[in-house]
């Protein structure tokens, strides 16, 4: 008798761990089913033409629908040859990282001000995001105006206030046409910046910066020791997010600027815009955005790497606070 309940009980405890691994299967093909639309989408608007892409910077394509060849790797060595794709790389980083700095010190400046109570802290956070929600082609033409040399905005209060004596054409000298583009870039996105950190913000707890005023901490130490490690994992976000967003801006440059003046502008999707639909090469276009891909791909290895260091030395940060919190008597 005592065999059998034991032989029963373990086709009862067979038979249950077969019902729960079937029904995990179900669950399981279940979610891919649901996801699978979007993964179909993705293959379409993303992996089709990146392998189009791929597959035509070995032809000798010039237009689309126009007879080719294939011509190996020559399209690859033409482009990396070339002064001005390589220019355009050096250009697309300055432009990265210095959207990338001012852009994140406006929206953290601007996140720690709105998380502090002032009169009108619910209007000023209802409308910081204007700037992002406006269409770039409105900002484009708002800022090309502003920024006029005869008739802008900026040069007449400039002129008024007694800070310069004439009129400086932003966007057509070489000196000051980059530095413009990214400061409207940045103005624009900086909003969606704000709001990311301000929620991060919301979520650290009050009993901390109560503790560190009690054991006397200035505002740079709960600064430091409190705020920052705790926006470190939103910040790690943003900057992959932040950069790639940036890497691939066009329309704004195009539309304010179309590379000009003398190229000074014309950062790595320009220049693969220009070389597919001005010079009508589009093989060269191609292998252009395999390299710019390439490039785009090591950042995130590496990005992804030494954030994960940036991660480990937050939590030990807040857990060696965490600690002396509890040890205080």
């Amino acid at each position: 008798m005592v065999k059998e309940e034991a032989r029963r009980r373990t086709k009862r405890s067979f038979g249950a761990r077969l019902a729960a691994r079937d029904y995990e299967t179900r669950d399981a093909i279940f979610g891919f089913l649901l996801i699978l639309p979007v993964l179909v989408w993705l293959g379409i608007i993303v992996l089709a033409p990146m392998v189009s892409a791929i597959a035509t910077s070995f032809t000798s394509l010039r237009v689309p629908g126009g007879p080719s060849e294939a011509v190996g790797l020559a399209n690859y060595a033409t482009v990396w040859g070339d002064a001005g794709f390589r220019s355009s790389l050096v250009r697309s980083a300055v432009w990265v990282v210095t959207n990338g700095v001012l852009q994140t010190a406006l929206a953290l400046g601007v996140a720690l001000t709105l998380n502090r109570k002032f009169w009108g802290q619910g209007f000023v956070r209802s409308w910081i995001v204007l700037p992002w929600v406006v269409p770039v082609a409105v900002a484009a033409i708002l800022w090309k105006w502003m920024l006029d040399a005869s008739a802008g905005a900026v040069n007449g209060i400039l002129m008024g206030s007694g800070l310069v004596e004439e009129p400086i054409v932003f966007l057509g000298q070489v000196s000051t046409a980059l530095p413009s583009l990214i400061g409207i870039n940045s103005w624009r996105l900086f909003p969606f910046l704000t709001i990311i950190l301000l929620g991060a913000l919301q979520v650290v707890p009050e009993s901390e910066y109560e503790a560190a005023r009690v054991d006397g901490a200035s505002r740079w130490m709960q600064f430091k020791y409190i705020t920052f490690p705790h926006l470190v994992p939103t910040l790690t976000v943003l900057g992959l997010v932040g950069t790639l967003w940036a890497a691939n801006v066009f329309d704004l440059i195009w539309m304010i600027t179309q590379g000009g003046p003398i190229d000074s502008t014309t950062t790595a999707p320009v220049f693969i815009y220009d070389e597919a639909f001005a010079s009508f090469n589009m093989s060269a276009a191609a292998a252009a955005s395999v390299i710019f891909l390439l490039f785009l791909v090591a950042f995130v290895v590496v990005f992804s790497l030494t954030a994960g260091k940036s991660l480990r030395q937050a939590e030990e940060v807040l857990s060696v606070a965490g600690k002396r919190r509890r040890e205080r008597p």
